[in-house]
Parts: C-alpha cells; structure tokens; sequence
C-alpha cells in the first residue's frame, strides 16, 4: 500500500516500507533504544550478514488516509521506558513531518524486551 500526495503536476506515491524506513532511522537515533522489534534470535540470516529488508514497524492506513504506526523497540536496561518512548514517538514524528509533509495520526510505541547495554 502507499501514500499519495497530490501534487500540481501529479501524484507522489510514497510506499508504506518508505514510512517504516524513516521511522526506523529516527529512532536508532535515541539514546536508550538498543533495537527496533523485540528479542534478537540469530538465524540462518543473521550467520551469513544478509540484513532483512523487512522492518518491524508496522505502517497502515486510517479511511481518511491517517498514518498509524505501531513501533516495537527494544530498549537498553537501566533507562526510562516512559522517556524513551516519548522521545521515540517526538523523534518519528519529526522526521515524517520533514521528509514527507505528513503528520502521523497516531504512533504506538510497544517496548518489546529490554536488554543490557553491551560493554
């Protein structure tokens, strides 16, 4: 599915794996987020270094053409899940309104797992 803008000389259509992308990056941006999805199980995929396109984020649309995002995070131990998920959903919505003009309608942030920070 994608996201349509129209345009004086046509339409811009924006996927929704676009959307997850940029939210992806806002938030690997955030202190305190260790990963976006839950608990990391190394697979097949991860021995061989191939990175899933797929992001976690799950984007859809609302009838009126609202953007909902549902974030799962993985956050490092020790740091303020309340603060971390404000500031993830600040940072989000920040990078949609500047990259593609639209504000979300709504963003869920799911803390998935949370995991020592490495040392």
């Amino acid at each position: 599915m994608e996201k349509n803008s129209k345009l004086e000389v046509g339409t811009v259509k924006i996927h929704k794996d676009v959307i997850a992308s940029i939210a992806e990056i806002a938030v690997s941006e955030i202190e305190g987020v260790k990963r976006v999805g839950g608990r990391k199980d190394f697979s097949i995929i991860d021995l061989l270094g191939i990175k899933s396109l797929r992001s976690a984020i799950k984007v859809e649309f609302s009838k009126n053409d609202e953007i909902i995002l549902t974030v799962p995070l993985t956050i490092k131990y020790g740091c303020n899940i309340s603060e971390v998920a404000e500031n993830a959903e600040v940072k989000i919505r920040q990078a949609l309104e500047k990259m593609i003009d639209k504000t979300p309608r709504d963003i869920r942030i799911s803390i998935q797992a949370i995991e020592k920070a490495e040392i």
